[in-house]
């Protein structure tokens, strides 16, 4: 996820195309890792989409003109036709790509990947070899995300890592900088860990304190301006909002809001539709493929109303008195909801810590 940069157009008018559509092709996951947001397990969804729907949803994408699609899971390569669900893609004119915690890929796979014409894969890095097994639950989950970035290079499909830094990987953030200019990659994806599934559930031992959230913030703007001619670090959703130092980690983008049913949306396994993947919580759901067309979900303002009909008067905490509120919104809404319980107020705001860090601080005289 990239923040916006465009107005969303009227309501009465012809609702922009999403930018990019996320499809959770199956919950199962061979790990269970101890910050997931959905509580991936080696289950799957009750009442998951068959290959054949799977299909159709993609070729309704295609009627509304998405560009981009993302198989996520759980663990996507674990869904039994990934392979013909990505010809199928491809062969609709899709730009595809893959979020993967990389354990059960093989050298076929890449090179099926790299002749079918999938754009990239994203891999979960969230550590050195003790933190990343830590978190994975899973020995030897560390090594094979360093395989996965060899594969890569010997099939010149590129392999961008992701971290979603926690409590528990927080100290070793220089370790996995490290890590990930020795791999080659040109793209560092950094997030956050919200509380949703099992991460909500381990709140306590994963949630970054404040001051931690802006020293990550701040960090990430340094390795931007150290490293940025050979790696371009990204900060997702997760990481803002509309302050000085926050805007320049931004770059040529500029804060506008949430992109959830904006510009991007997800569809479960099960069908359910939602604004973003992200947002783990039935109070988003949009409705169900089975049960609309996804054409007119999408021009359902009242289906995304959480985006589309944002109240400012709503908001609270350090949100409400924001001069920044009418553009930020909150910021990133998985954030806000997961940890406040709001969509109307976001404590993980860097602006708001900082401001609240300055107003604590002893009066000289």
């Amino acid at each position: 996820m990239t923040p916006t940069q465009k107005t969303p157009p009227r309501a009465k008018q012809r609702r922009e195309r999403p930018h990019a559509a996320a499809l959770e092709v199956t919950l199962r996951c061979d790990m269970s890792c101890i910050h997931c947001g959905s509580s991936a397990s080696r289950q799957e969804r009750p009442n998951a989409l068959s290959f054949a729907e799977w299909c159709g949803v993609v070729d309704q994408l295609k009627k509304l003109e998405v560009p981009n699609l993302t198989f996520s899971g759980g663990e996507p390569f674990l869904y039994p036709r990934w392979r013909d669900l990505v010809l199928h893609a491809i062969g609709r004119g899709f730009k595809v790509n893959f979020i993967s915690n990389g354990y059960s890929l093989k050298d076929d796979d890449l090179r099926f990947m790299k002749q079918a014409g999938v754009d990239h894969i994203g891999v979960s890095l969230d550590g050195d070899q003790a933190t990343h097994d830590r978190i994975r639950r899973k020995p030897g989950s560390f090594a094979r995300v360093l395989g996965l970035f060899a594969l890569g290079k010997r099939h010149g499909l590129p392999v961008y890592p992701v971290t979603s830094f926690n409590k528990v990987n927080f100290n070793v953030r220089e370790d996995i900088l490290r890590v990930v200019l020795e791999s080659g990659a040109r793209l560092w994806q950094v997030q956050v860990v919200n509380s949703f599934g099992r991460a909500g559930k381990l709140r306590g031992s994963l949630l970054l304190e404040p001051e931690q959230y802006v020293q990550l913030c701040d960090d990430v703007l340094r390795w931007q301006k150290t490293h940025g001619r050979r790696l371009h670090v990204i900060p997702a959703d997760s990481l803002g909002y509309c302050h000085p130092v926050t805007d320049a980690m931004l770059g040529d983008c500029s804060w506008q809001g949430c992109n959830a049913g904006l510009y991007v949306l997800g569809i479960q396994a099960d069908g359910t539709v939602t604004g973003c993947l992200a947002l783990q919580d039935q109070a988003f759901a949009a409705g169900n493929v089975r049960e609309r067309p996804l054409s007119e979900l999408w021009e359902d303002d009242e289906a995304f109303a959480y985006t589309r009909r944002h109240d400012p008067a709503k908001l609270a905490g350090a949100c409400r008195d924001c001069r920044a509120a009418a553009d930020c919104k909150a910021g990133c809404l998985s954030m806000a909801f997961s940890v406040s319980g709001s969509i109307y107020e976001n404590p993980y705001c860097y602006k708001a810590i900082v401001a609240a860090r300055s107003a604590a601080a002893p009066k000289p005289g």
